[in-house]
C-alpha cells in the first residue's frame, strides 16, 4: 500500500509507491501479423480488453472500434481510492494513507498515434477526456489536488508505448502547488489583480518571450523558466481550474499543443517531453487569484548537488533565446 510521508525537519511531503515496481516496461510480444496502427499484444489496442482493468468510461466515436478514448484505473498505481485517509502516526514521524486516485487515459485506438500526428478532433477529444477526469475527481470528498500528466516525445520512459495520459488525485496539497496559491493571493491582495493576467499583459505586450499568440492563449517561454526550453500555455480568460475550460479553448488548446510539439521536436531533435496541467482542487482555489496554465518541460537537465540541496533550479539557457529558437522553428 502507498503512503504520503512527511519529512520530520523540513515538513515536506513524499509518496511512498512500492506498488509502481511492478509496472511493466514493454507491452509484451506482439502478435506476428498486427494490423495497421496495432500494437499486437498491447493493452491499450482494440480487442486487447481482457488485458485492461475494468473500464472506467469511454468517448464514443463513429466507426470501428466505436470509441475514441478510454479511462482506466492505473494497474499500478501511485494511489489508491481505498483505506482511511486519517493520518496515521509512528512515533514523531507523521504519514497518512496512501488515499487518492490514479487513472490512465488511452488517447487512442491506434497504437502508432501521438500528439504531433493527432487530428484537431482526435486532439480535441483527449483534451475533453483530460477535463472531464480532473473536474470529476478533483470534486470528490477528501481530494486536495489533481494532475494530468503524459509525456512525448524521444524514448518517453513511459511503461507502454501506446499513446496515454494519466491523471492522479492526491490527499494532501503538494508543496509546490501550496506555494504557488499563498505567491497568488499575495500578490493580489498586493496589487488587486490575478498575478498571471499581469504577468500575461506584460508578456503579450513585449513579446520577448513569446511563441505564439491565439485568440484564446498565450504560448510563451516563462521569464524565469527552470529548465530550458519550458513552455508555459495559459489562457487570456481569467479562470481559476482547468475545469473551468469552455468548448472553444479545449478547441483552441488542441492544435496548440501540436504545434509545440513539433517546435520542441525541430529545435530540440527527439527528445522527451512532459506534459502537466495541475493545481489544487477546485474548493480549495482562490477564484480571485487562482489561473490555471499548461507547462511543457523537455527532458534536458538532471539536478546536481546544489539544485538537490537548496531547491533552487539552475537554468543554463536565456528563456529569450529559447523562445527566439522555437519561434523560428518549423512547423508543418
Amino acid at each position: 500500500m502507498s503512503e504520503y510521508r512527511q519529512d520530520g525537519t523540513t515538513g515536506a511531503w513524499v509518496v511512498i509507491a512500492p506498488e509502481r515496481n511492478r509496472r511493466p516496461l514493454s507491452h509484451g510480444k506482439a502478435a506476428d501479423h498486427p494490423g495497421p496502427g496495432h500494437g499486437g499484444a498491447c493493452p491499450f489496442c482494440p480487442g486487447n480488453e481482457r488485458l485492461l482493468p475494468p473500464i472506467i468510461e469511454q468517448a464514443a466515436a463513429d466507426g470501428t472500434p466505436g470509441w475514441s478514448t478510454r479511462v482506466v484505473p492505473n494497474k499500478h498505481p501511485a494511489l489508491q481510492p481505498k483505506g482511511d485517509i486519517g493520518p496515521l502516526t509512528v512515533s514523531h514521524q507523521q504519514r497518512l494513507a496512501g488515499f487518492g486516485y490514479h487513472e490512465v487515459i488511452i488517447e487512442s485506438p491506434r497504437h502508432d498515434s501521438d500528439l504531433a500526428t493527432f487530428s484537431d478532433s482526435e486532439l480535441a477529444a483527449v483534451i475533453r477526456t483530460w477535463q472531464a477526469r480532473y473536474a470529476e475527481l478533483s470534486a470528490r470528498p477528501g481530494i486536495e489536488a489533481a494532475f494530468v500528466y503524459r509525456r512525448f516525445g524521444g524514448a518517453s520512459g513511459g511503461s507502454l508505448s501506446h499513446p496515454y495520459s494519466q491523471v492522479i488525485a492526491t490527499a494532501i496539497v503538494p508543496p509546490w502547488v501550496a506555494v504557488q496559491a499563498g505567491w497568488a493571493r499575495e500578490r493580489h491582495a498586493q496589487v488587486g489583480r490575478c498575478a498571471t493576467c499581469e504577468e500575461l499583459g506584460h508578456e503579450a505586450s513585449t513579446g520577448q518571450r513569446v511563441i505564439e499568440v491565439t485568440r484564446r492563449f498565450l504560448v510563451a517561454v516563462p521569464f524565469a523558466a527552470k529548465s530550458p526550453f519550458e513552455l508555459r500555455v495559459t489562457p487570456f480568460r481569467h479562470q481559476p481550474s482547468f475545469a473551468d475550460a469552455t468548448a472553444a479553448e479545449i478547441e483552441d488548446l488542441g492544435p496548440i499543443l501540436r504545434r509545440a510539439a513539433a517546435r520542441l521536436r525541430a529545435a530540440l531533435g527527439n527528445r522527451t517531453c512532459n506534459l502537466v496541467i495541475g493545481s489544487a482542487a477546485s474548493h480549495a482555489l482562490d477564484p480571485a487569484s487562482a489561473h490555471w496554465s499548461l507547462s511543457i518541460v523537455p527532458d534536458l537537465l538532471r539536478p546536481h548537488g546544489f539544485e538537490l540541496g537548496s531547491g533552487l533550479p539552475v537554468n543554463p539557457s536565456r528563456p529569450e533565446d529559447d523562445a527566439a529558437a522555437l519561434r523560428s522553428a518549423r512547423v508543418d
